[in-house]
């Protein structure tokens, strides 16, 4: 006996279609402060003010990727594509991930040659694009941050924001320090900061799509814990085969074969297993095969492949 339960998440395509607007809102905002900032380091001699403009490049190209992976999230299933196109806001953020990476090799790079040849800065210029940066970041900061933990792609371009603002204000502490002193290495000094703080934001980002792509257990949710769960509901004699993934950043997905003792009382176990894992770990997209304890265990042999994890004993 095999029964598959769904349910539709209009919720999920809420918060998509408010991520939407606020992602597209951040672009225009993030868009204009790059133009702003690129200008500004171009005619003050400003590493640090380059090297945020290219941060806010790769923004652009974050946010209007992370839109349209959104957009695709919310395109219907089809024949093909029967989990329709939700892993597109997950391939969005990796992308942006590592293309941010890319970013602050570009900006360490720079910032190696100045040191060995250090160059003018013009303080006072370099000082107003910087505030005029950092206010234009706290302003997309409010405006993304009641969607931050929605989806991958929304947390995504919080946190770049979040390290856009961070930027800003090391520019600022750059141009002051080149003011008060005249010591133009504060300002290569803050673009290393900046490429650090660009790897150190995007990795968790790149590490949770990742997972999510090689359908690894979400996060916050023990498959132990899971079998115990299942194994905990009456008429219940064993559990394997059991494999959680997520769809997309948080929709998890479960799938396993579950024996029973008695293949009458199937669907009393059935409905009080799909409701013990929506209750307790979320999981509202659950395929579950019942057997009974008759079934040969020549099909449980056929059906274990090498490789698979079982929960009660390791790899097998």
């Amino acid at each position: 006996m095999e029964a598959r339960s769904t349910h539709r998440h209009t919720g999920h395509g809420t918060e998509r279609s408010r991520s939407i607007r606020a992602l597209g809102l951040a672009l225009a905002v993030t868009l204009a402060l790059m133009l702003v900032e690129a200008v500004g380091g171009w005619v003050t001699g400003s590493l640090a003010l380059l090297a945020d403009a290219g941060h806010l490049l790769a923004d652009v190209g974050a946010l209007a990727l992370g839109a349209a992976g959104s957009w695709l999230a919310l395109r219907p299933a089809t024949a093909q594509m029967s989990y329709g196109y939700r892993r597109a806001e997950i391939l969005a953020a990796v992308t942006n991930g590592v293309a941010l990476w890319a970013i602050a090799g570009a900006i360490v790079y720079e910032a190696i040659r100045r040191l060995e040849a250090p160059h003018h800065v013009l303080a006072p210029g370099m000082l107003a694009v910087a505030v005029v940066g950092l206010a234009g970041n706290l302003a997309s900061t409010m405006l993304l941050a009641p969607t931050g933990g929605e989806n991958l792609n929304a947390r995504a371009a919080f946190i770049h924001v979040l390290a856009d603002a961070g930027a800003a204000v090391g520019t600022i502490a750059a141009s002051l320090v080149i003011l008060a002193t005249g010591w133009t290495g504060a300002d290569t000094l803050v673009s290393f900061g900046i490429a650090a703080l660009l790897v150190a934001s995007s990795w968790p980002l790149i590490k949770e799509g990742l997972e999510i792509l090689m359908e690894g257990t979400p996060r916050g949710i023990s498959l132990a814990a899971v079998e115990s769960a299942m194994r905990g509901v009456p008429g219940v004699v064993d559990v394997h085969d059991l494999h959680v993934w997520s769809l997309t950043a948080g929709v998890p997905a479960l799938s396993g074969h579950v024996r029973i003792h008695d293949a009458a009382e199937g669907q009393r176990i059935l409905v009080a297993l799909c409701s013990r894992l929506h209750e307790q770990f979320g999981v509202n997209h659950t395929t579950l095969q019942l057997e009974s304890e008759a079934l040969d265990a020549r099909w449980h042999a056929a059906c274990e492949s090498d490789g698979l994890y079982r929960v009660d004993g390791g790899a097998r």
